[in-house]
């Protein structure tokens, strides 16, 4: 049995602990990914809300402080990258980029804290803490990924990208499903060591567990890839933003695409000229009438790009910016967003850039005669390691829960080959500039969630509450 009364009574101790718990839980994700690590963390996380409600007083302020902390920690190391993208801009403007460094993740941090908020009015002596901790947790993850335009990365899901076999599971529950049964299983399996009467919860997430790992297991090994006739070219480039467009560079870019191979270009490689073969899928800045838009173009399709990164590609409110300061042309040098009718070649679905970590959005963008995904990018913004690596997971995620391949192609990040079941059958993580030739394998019949999406979600979340309520009222608590 676990016991926390070795943690003194006082605040600030607390606090540092949840900061530290939120570090060691980044290390769940790419580029570290440490095996069942989150499992461990999130059990203590929910052990420390448990050691609050029965020891301290005002528990509904160190409850948010502890999410408030918590969230710190994890989005500091899980995301530190971000601020590289100011360094890259301008290596002088390091005090912006310190201020991005602390600011950024704090602001995501108040999710947290105010999920904490939320637990602290739900949390009981009764066991129906665990349900209402669980979809709690998913809820404000979906709030982070669709709120003040959204930003659903490093969801609790992706913590399992190690194993292949265990997230094979997001082509049935999708990628919030698969974190709310992961925080499900954690807390039940805290709960028994804990309290020992809660036994058959520990067999439940056993039994979970197994079950998820029986079912990826089947699922990779019963795969057989069949693989069209034709070829794909994917370009990778490393090359930094001062030179990308350079006419140099734009040349160098453009000499490895094929003129009969399909060739994919990363992110606005080819500069401002939109007169390219039209067998290539080449990205570039689009002007039209003043406005100027991130696009790609195949075959006579345009499609301009519909989610803008916030402060790198538009600037929220710059309309009101601009009455105040007409002068500054900062504000004036933003993009326009896509029309969300676009047409384009029915059997591809064009992603750019960092479209690809919205599941609902990628999964809306499809028709029944999508064959490939593909996501053009460039990952020069944000460093060496933690960023292109964990962008890369998005997409792997994207391509099991449709069951549809996907070609990346990337400057300065990971560029490759993605199976309908998320095997990377082909990758350049190369530091120069280079291209790959490869066969495109055919896509699955279909998954559970590209015709029900987060069906299970909401159904999970809608049933832990029920169950929640229900036990709360049995135990009179």
């Amino acid at each position: 049995m676990i016991s926390l009364d070795f943690i003194p009574p006082k605040k600030s101790y607390l606090f540092i602990i949840n900061f530290l718990l939120g570090l060691i839980l980044a290390l769940s994700f790419e580029p570290f990914s440490i095996p069942f690590l989150s499992l461990f963390v999130i059990g203590l996380f929910f052990l420390l809300n448990d050691f609050v409600y029965k020891n301290l007083r005002s528990h509904y302020k160190i409850f948010f402080c502890n999410g408030l902390f918590f969230g710190f920690g994890f989005f500091l190391l899980s995301m530190y990258w971000v601020s590289n993208s100011i360094l890259e801009l301008d290596a002088e403007l390091i005090y912006i980029s310190i201020i991005i460094f602390i600011f950024f993740p704090l602001s995501l941090s108040f999710f947290l804290g105010i999920m904490q908020t939320v637990n602290a009015f739900f949390w009981s002596e009764s066991n129906s803490k665990i349900f209402y901790f669980s979809s709690t947790w998913i809820i404000f993850e979906y709030l982070r990924s669709i709120l003040f335009t959204g930003l659903p990365w490093n969801l609790v899901g992706y913590s399992w990208s190690w194993s292949l076999k265990y997230i094979q599971s997001v082509s049935i529950f999708g990628t919030y499903g698969l974190g709310l049964l992961t925080v499900f299983c954690s807390v039940c399996i805290f709960s028994f060591l804990s309290n020992n009467k809660n036994k058959s919860y520990l067999i439940t997430a056993i039994l979970l567990l197994f079950l998820l790992y029986l079912y990826g297991n089947f699922r990779v090994n019963n795969y057989a890839a069949v693989y069209s006739n034709n070829e794909l070219r994917i370009v990778h480039t490393h090359l930094s933003q001062k030179d990308k467009w350079t006419n140099k560079s734009i040349d160098t870019i453009a000499a490895m695409g094929s003129p009969s191979l399909i060739t994919v270009f990363p992110e606005t490689s080819l500069g401002f000229d939109p007169n390219r073969p039209k067998n290539w899928i080449a990205g570039y800045i689009r002007k039209d009438e003043g406005r100027f838009y991130n696009s790609l173009n195949y075959m006579g399709y345009t499609y301009d790009k519909k989610i803008l990164v916030p402060f790198g590609e538009y600037f929220p409110l710059s309309k009101l910016a601009n009455v105040f300061f007409p002068e500054n042309l900062f504000f004036k040098n933003e993009l326009t967003r896509g029309n969300n009718d676009q047409i384009f070649s029915s059997n591809i679905s064009p992603l750019i850039c960092y479209e690809v970590i919205f599941p609902t959005f990628v999964r809306k963008s499809i028709s029944k005669n999508t064959n490939l995904l593909v996501n053009i990018s460039n990952d020069g913004w944000f460093g060496k390691v933690s960023g292109p690596r964990q962008h890369f997971v998005h997409a792997q995620f994207r391509s099991i829960e449709l069951g549809i391949p996907m070609v990346r192609s990337s400057n300065k990040g990971v560029s490759g080959l993605i199976s309908p079941i998320g095997e990377i059958l082909n990758t350049i993580v190369s530091r120069k500039t280079t291209y790959l030739d490869v066969k495109i394998p055919n896509k699955l019949n279909t998954t559970f969630y590209r015709e029900y999406g987060n069906f299970f979600a909401y159904f999970l979340i809608v049933l832990f509450f029920i169950i929640g309520y229900a036990n709360r009222n049995k135990s009179g608590n």
